[in-house]
């Protein structure tokens, strides 16, 4: 869980309180990567390769998409943080 999220990898379910959040199969793959490791920063090439992303810049643009399903603020994250030099990291409650 994280603010008011719960996410279950296994099923695939983002949900804020009750309500299920559609993620697309890139966000959802983005979501499982970084939930594999709550805490810990993982680098763009990790992501992009775990989830079968062409690019780099392709995981920026998923973190931003997820960010605005995820974050109150998405522009001041608190949940999908960027680590600086090093990628992305889900910090969990």
């Amino acid at each position: 869980t994280f603010g008011r999220c719960s996410f279950a990898p296994s099923r695939g379910e983002l949900r804020i309180g009750e309500d299920l959040v559609k993620l697309t199969s890139g966000e959802l793959a983005l979501l499982r990567a970084l939930a594999q490791k709550p805490g810990e920063a993982i680098s763009r090439a990790s992501l992009a390769e775990q989830t079968s992303t062409a690019t780099e810049r392709s995981i920026d643009v998923q973190v931003t998409r997820l960010r605005k399903k995820i974050e109150n603020d998405p522009r001041m994250p608190i949940y999908l943080q960027t680590v600086r030099g090093v990628g992305y990291a889900l910090m969990p409650d």
